[in-house]
């Protein structure tokens, strides 16, 4: 659902639909599968990879990743945040970017790394909830023959937590990014 992202100017009172907002203008059919990550998005439609190029452009034009004017093609917004190969290429998103950093000890004082996440939100959601589960404690249990890892965090809460911390974003304000940050508690 297209609406999914739509925010509202508060200073304005005026409804601002960020998803259909241009990310980047000017492009040709070929910019648009440079720019984009144009398979994982059939194979997250669950659908074959079209066998021309016009084909690939039309799905994405009908799908609100991308609009046609006159010659040449506009990324929308949802497009770029979705499904950008690397969201520095879009000056309109690259401040959306995730970061991830994690602290040693229980304060700021010490950073052991700083992490961002580039690819589009669709197509770097699950690296990005591996990186972060991988960054968290875990315990080895010893059973009655083998031993196995068990997360301290459940990956499921992690996965939510992710997910609500980049989909709940104020998106009509350019300087926000989620931050994620990690604790040694």
């Amino acid at each position: 659902n297209l609406s999914f992202f739509t925010c509202f100017s508060t200073a304005n009172n005026i409804k601002y639909n960020f998803e259909t907002s241009i990310a980047m203008d000017g492009c040709s059919a070929a910019d648009v599968i440079k720019y984009l990550d144009t398979q994982s998005y059939f194979d997250m439609m669950e659908l074959p990879y079209p066998t021309n190029q016009n084909s690939v452009i039309d799905r994405l034009i009908m799908d609100g990743l991308i609009i046609k004017k006159e010659d040449e093609y506009a990324i929308t917004n949802l497009g770029g945040i979705l499904f950008a190969k690397n969201l520095h290429d879009f000056k309109a998103l690259e401040r959306k970017i995730v970061r991830v950093v994690q602290y040693k000890g229980n304060n700021k004082i010490k950073t052991v790394l700083d992490e961002e996440f580039t690819q589009g939100y669709a197509i770097g959601f699950t690296a990005l909830v591996k990186f972060i589960n991988d960054l968290l404690p875990r315990n080895e249990v010893i059973g009655d023959a083998l031993r196995r890892d068990v997360r301290m965090y459940p990956q499921l809460a992690i996965r939510e937590l992710v997910a609500n911390s980049i989909i709940h974003q104020d998106f009509s304000i350019s300087g926000t990014a989620t931050l994620i940050e990690i604790y040694s508690d």
